[in-house]
Parts: structure tokens; sequence; C-alpha cells
């Protein structure tokens, strides 16, 4: 008896001291998948207005995500309506990033004609609102379902400013704001006033001291 009980507690032993190793992948140090990088609470819309649902401007949470090609970030909301034709009051989403020390923006303009898309990058602070160079369309998603507006850029058009396989992303920052007669004024050089755009009124918005290491696995789907 003594040596079958010898025996167990051997048994035993070895299982404790090499559990390490044959532990599940999540136990053996595997980063989770980001997610809610940037996060809201809920009724905190300000500048109510009548005939305006607030929860179309109510930010909950947000995220961005990289692969190899492409960049997505995603804003999620209370509610999501569309683009409304009778309506004055264009909607604005900004999804801001910091990257190899200089600011982007992803943004969403749901004007009254329907919705636009583009990235820009800032390169100063100017009176009245950030000044910056418009690089291009990109696309977009208005996902009524799902209350999210998903904005997705290829990573050659950040190519010239930052490098997404030496850095990481910071500055986490979105916001929505409601646009009377929106403003597409270029400065003389070609550079766009972006930001406030001057006639926007920012409603709510969201920061975040987290960080992305570009790449990392994501609850969002790149691309999509």
């Amino acid at each position: 008896m003594k040596r079958s009980s010898h025996a167990t507690r051997v048994l035993i032993a070895l299982t404790v001291g090499t559990g390490a190793l044959f532990a599940p992948a999540s136990f053996a140090g595997t980063p989770r998948p980001a997610c809610d990088l940037v996060t809201d609470p809920s009724d905190d819309v300000m500048g109510s207005a009548p005939g305006i649902d607030n929860g179309d401007y109510d930010i909950r949470s947000a995220d961005i995500a990289t692969d190899a090609h492409k960049l997505t970030a995603v804003i999620r909301l209370t509610s999501l309506a569309p683009e409304d034709p009778m309506s004055a009051v264009a909607r604005d989403y900004e999804f801001d990033f910091v990257a190899n020390g200089l600011g982007f923006g992803l943004m969403a303009d749901l004007l009254t004609g329907g919705a636009s898309f583009e990235a820009v990058v800032y390169d100063k602070t100017a009176p009245g609102g950030r000044t910056g160079a418009d690089l291009g369309e990109i696309a977009g998603v208005i996902d009524q379902a799902r209350h999210e507006i998903r904005m997705t850029a290829p990573l050659s058009l950040f190519a010239p400013y930052a490098s997404f396989k030496q850095t990481y992303v910071d500055q986490l920052m979105v916001s929505s704001a409601r646009a009377v007669g929106h403003d597409g004024t270029t400065t003389p050089d070609g550079r766009a006033s972006v930001g406030s755009e001057s006639t926007a009124l920012v409603v709510d918005d969201a920061t975040s001291s987290m960080r992305y290491t570009p790449g990392r696995r994501s609850c969002v789907r790149v691309g999509h």
C-alpha cells in the first residue's frame, strides 16, 4: 500500500510541474484580440436639437486594426439612421490616431446627398480647427443593423508619413458632429481645413490611452 501511495504522489507532482507545458494557448501568453480600445458612456450627447436623434451621435465604442495591406477603423453608436435628403444637417464622424508622431484622421460625412469617406494627415493646429492634407478617398460602410461606421484605407496611403511595420498606434480619439452647410474650403496651397470645419458642432467625443500594435489580432475584420 505504501508503494501505491508513493506512486500516486509522484504522478500528481509531475502533473502539476508540467501543466504549463500542456496548457491551452490562451494560458501560454497569447495576446487576446484587441477590442473596445475606445469606450464612451451612453446618453452623453451634447447640444440636443428638435428633430435630432441623439442616438445617431452617441458614441459607444471604437476600434482600429490593420493587416498587411489595410487599416480599418470602426465607430459604434447607439443607433444609426441613413442619410436624410430632407435634412439640412449633415453628420460628421471622425476616428483620429497618431503614428510615427503624426496625426491622422479617417472621416465619414453623412451628407444630405449621400455619404463620403476620406483620410487626412494633420500637420498643425490652426485657429478654429486643425490644418491637414487630404490623403484621398477611402472605403466606408454605414451598417445600420450593427449601428457601426466602418472605414478602410490602404496602408500605402499613409506610407509617405508612417511605417506601420515599425510603430504603434495611439492617442485614439473619436468624435461625432452636426454640421450645417458643410464647408469644403481649401487653402491656396491645396490644403483642406478639416476637423472642426468651422460649421460643425462636436456633440460627442471619446479618447483613449490604449495602444494598438499594427497586425495584432482584433475583433475588427479588416477590410469589411
